[in-house]
């Protein structure tokens, strides 16, 4: 009977100390941030310094791409059907980036908030290796080369930009050469004794796992839409 009082005032304490954590842990936060450098300052300096740096650096390149492809087109008559084609070996290269200018900063008592938008092609380019046509009939129907290529380099385009394989690796590519661009930025202001933090611009869950909507309402002040060039 008593091994089984002091089971149930063992399990009854146990879940005191949790429910006890459970409460404490909000203001755990504050009481330390006591014994550390007040950050606030420094947070709200540096903001300021990387604001003119997003504002004069425009653009940030990430990622290059240079493939080869083959495409070919056929020429179609109605009654006769395919009357000839073309084959083209085409070179497509690009560079994927960001626009500066979207990036959203904020800023909370002990981090810098970054929303960062979408990676996009910020310059592109394809070009003919070689060519090959078959054409039975006039070459009036057909579509030109650089027609062709036109439309090859849009398909590269779309493929690299919006398939979700390639964004999510090209995002994250952005992400770790943003976060180094900055600390480059900021690395004759001696150590940094605050966070940065960083979501997309365009996803709603990533904003609201960090709580980065309810911050950029709640601090207006902080807020920087850099949105002209």
């Amino acid at each position: 009977m008593r091994k089984t009082g002091r089971w149930i005032a063992s399990i009854i304490s146990k879940t005191l100390v949790v429910i006890l954590v459970i409460i404490l842990l909000p203001f755990a936060r504050t009481f330390l941030r006591s014994f550390l450098p007040d950050a606030t300052g420094e947070i709200r300096v540096q903001s300021v310094i990387l604001k003119q740096k997003l504002e004069s650096s425009k653009r940030l390149e990430v990622t290059t791409i240079d493939e080869e492809g083959v495409l070919e087109a056929k020429t179609n008559v109605i009654i006769f059907g395919t009357v000839g084609s073309t084959t083209i070996r085409y070179r497509y290269t690009a560079s994927i980036g960001i626009d500066l200018s979207k990036v959203v900063m904020t800023t909370d008592s002990d981090r810098i908030i970054f929303a960062l938008p979408d990676p996009e092609i910020l310059n592109d380019g394809i070009e003919a290796l070689e060519i090959n046509k078959n054409n039975l009939f006039s070459k009036a129907i057909e579509k030109s080369v650089e027609t062709l290529l036109n439309e090859q380099k849009a398909k590269c385009r779309e493929q690299y930009v919006t398939e979700k394989e390639h964004a999510d690796r090209a995002w994250e590519d952005i992400r770790k050469s943003f976060e180094e661009t900055i600390c480059q930025w900021l690395e004759n202001y001696g150590e940094r004794h605050y966070q940065f933090e960083f979501v997309r611009l365009n996803d709603t869950a990533a904003d609201a796992s960090a709580a980065f909507f309810m911050r950029k309402c709640r601090r207006g002040v902080g807020l920087f839409a850099l949105t002209e060039f």
